[in-house]
């Protein structure tokens, strides 16, 4: 691009630029810098509002609007970028008064320049939403709510951006769309609520409210925003989504760990209690190796845990579940020289000490088998 040409446009100087156009012609509107922006991009990258209304007025100018640059960015693309409304808009009015065309019995706006994409998929409110900037997001949300379910290459959607950058005055603006018109998915199938789960700025209760579904999505490990509240030990989230959906507590991943089963090994009392208050049977649920919550604390070497479990009546079948090796409690112990809970669990009356696994043995025999036994008469002592 001419240099007088781009700092015409960066500056905003329509005069020095009709200057050039009286030498050259409007055949200076095709050149364009080495990413390939258009005059048209300049001014919108620097917000050269009556610069660009000037350009747009010229026979040439309307044609700028849909040009992308090497990245399929068109002018609208990075005046939503640098947040300028008033040049969003001037963009928008511009598309209205050349494109018109029947959506659902009605005479609308042409909704083709605000979603036109770039190379990665992103629209105009994608970038709007990277840069924070409240009235532009609005401003686009209530021209074409539409563009809340467009997700971009990355499968990000704008609800999703939202809460994963804690922007919660975008968040709530996002969230009074129709629910049909909005999107909340994001990557490696998260939702909007996984996003939620380190920023805490974020309305993510709003977002169980008003999108009750993705209290139970999970992502491509299976794993429901409840698994990472349990896993952290954040009992006030577990509370406030189990509010929401109850039945969230039975969601299990791929290998069939329950939020019960990650609280257990990672030692969290608190959200174990939470939950089984909310859902007592939840403890019944095993994985894919048929290990219940006990077995996942003993796996994780969590003494507080087992002597929870222990602490609560009634739970024999569970105290003496099998795995699908057949291994008990007290056999896993065993197998994981897990000495301090061996102690705990040899000492309970309900224990079955005398359990055999699919190899026939007992815990004891596994324990032997490691000639570990003076090292348990030492913990006995």
């Amino acid at each position: 691009m001419n240099p007088k040409v781009y700092e015409a446009a960066k500056s905003g100087d329509f005069d020095s630029l009709e200057a050039i156009i009286s030498r050259k012609g409007e055949d200076i509107f095709c050149q364009t810098t080495p990413k390939e922006n258009s005059i048209l991009h300049v001014a919108a990258q620097y917000k050269q509002v009556n610069f660009i209304r000037q350009i747009l007025q010229r026979s040439s100018g309307p044609s700028l609007l849909w040009q992308g640059n090497c990245k399929g960015e068109t002018p609208l693309h990075l005046a939503a970028k640098a947040g300028s409304w008033e040049a969003v808009q001037v963009f928008i009015n511009l598309a209205k008064s050349l494109h018109w065309v029947v959506e659902n019995g009605q005479v609308v706006a042409c909704k083709g320049l605000l979603r036109k994409p770039n190379s990665h998929k992103d629209t105009v409110l994608h970038y709007a939403l990277r840069g924070g900037h409240d009235g532009v997001v609005k401003l686009l949300i209530d021209e074409d709510c539409q563009l809340c379910n467009i997700t971009n290459a990355a499968e990000e959607s704008p609800l999703y951006l939202a809460a994963h950058r804690g922007l919660p005055l975008i968040t709530d603006l996002i969230l009074r769309v129709s629910p049909l018109s909005l999107s909340h998915k994001g990557p490696k199938g998260m939702t909007a609520l996984h996003a939620t789960i380190y920023r805490p700025k974020t309305n993510r209760r709003k977002i169980m409210r008003k999108r009750p579904k993705v209290i139970r999505e999970a992502d491509d490990i299976g794993w429901t925003p409840l698994h990472y509240y349990a896993s952290y030990g954040w009992v006030n989230s577990v509370k406030a989504l189990l509010q929401y959906n109850t039945s969230a507590a039975y969601d299990i991943d791929k290998e069939g760990q329950s939020a019960l089963h990650i609280a257990a090994f990672c030692g969290h009392v608190n959200v174990i209690d939470e939950l089984l208050r909310s859902r007592p049977d939840v403890c019944d649920i095993m994985n894919t190796e048929g290990q219940t919550a006990l077995h996942a604390a003993i796996l994780g070497g969590q003494v507080n845990v087992v002597k929870y479990t222990l602490g609560m009546p009634n739970l024999e079948d569970i105290i003496n579940e099998q795995d699908t090796d057949g291994n008990t409690a007290l056999h896993l112990a065993a197998l994981h020289k897990q000495y301090k809970i061996i102690y705990i669990l040899a000492q309970e009356k309900r224990v079955d000490r005398l359990a055999t696994n699919k190899d026939h043995l007992t815990a004891l025999d596994i324990f032997w088998a490691y000639d570990e036994v003076r090292l348990l008469e030492h913990h006995r002592a």
